[in-house]
């Protein structure tokens, strides 16, 4: 995958219908072979404020994959977000390892004015979408948002899969370690 440039986007919308379309949409590019792997979450603001995913979903073969590059990517761009969401589907010392590797990574690739504007984002929309794509064929990911407000996208992310793969491995050799006596 290291050759597959990855593309984080977010975008905002004036409803969470409006999100819902556009993550269909997003879904049916993948399905229909566009994308390689896709790691897609529709967030909606509280009525207090907060952040919160109303429905995730991710194509890729291995849960921990698609967990640890949507969890990563989410808090990066807002970590209470991220944590919220990741804190339940986590399992494992080896997938939270998975999920920090990949945080590092998508925080030393994307340039940080753009990871603000993200998270800025994300926190003025009534509703948005957080979207990991492996995209070898170059797809606009933002031209497929057709109902959002505001889009920031980051495209040539880097190798999310073998950093992810590093961090399984770190984590995996620190697990060894202690088992002795």
């Amino acid at each position: 995958m290291s050759d597959k440039p990855v593309t984080v986007a977010v975008a905002t919308y004036a409803s969470k219908a409006l999100a819902e379309q556009d993550f269909d949409t997003i879904h049916g590019v993948k399905h229909a072979g566009q994308i390689d792997h896709l790691a897609v979450a529709v967030v909606q603001k509280e009525a207090d404020g907060t952040l919160s995913i109303d429905r995730h979903n991710t194509s890729a073969k291995h849960a921990a994959w698609g967990t640890g590059v949507l969890g990563g990517a989410l808090t990066v761009i807002s970590a209470p977000l991220g944590i919220v969401f990741l804190g339940p589907v986590v399992a494992t010392g080896a997938v939270w390892a998975g999920v920090g590797g990949l945080a590092g990574h998508f925080w030393k690739n994307i340039p940080k004015d753009e990871v603000r504007k993200m998270g800025d984002l994300l926190e003025r929309g009534a509703a948005g979408l957080v979207i990991v794509a492996v995209n070898p064929q170059g797809i606009d990911v933002e031209g497929l948002l057709t109902n959002a407000e505001s889009v920031v996208a980051s495209t040539g992310v880097g190798d999310a899969e073998g950093a992810l793969d590093q961090a399984f491995e770190a984590a995996r050799v620190a697990g060894s370690g202690d088992r002795g006596g």
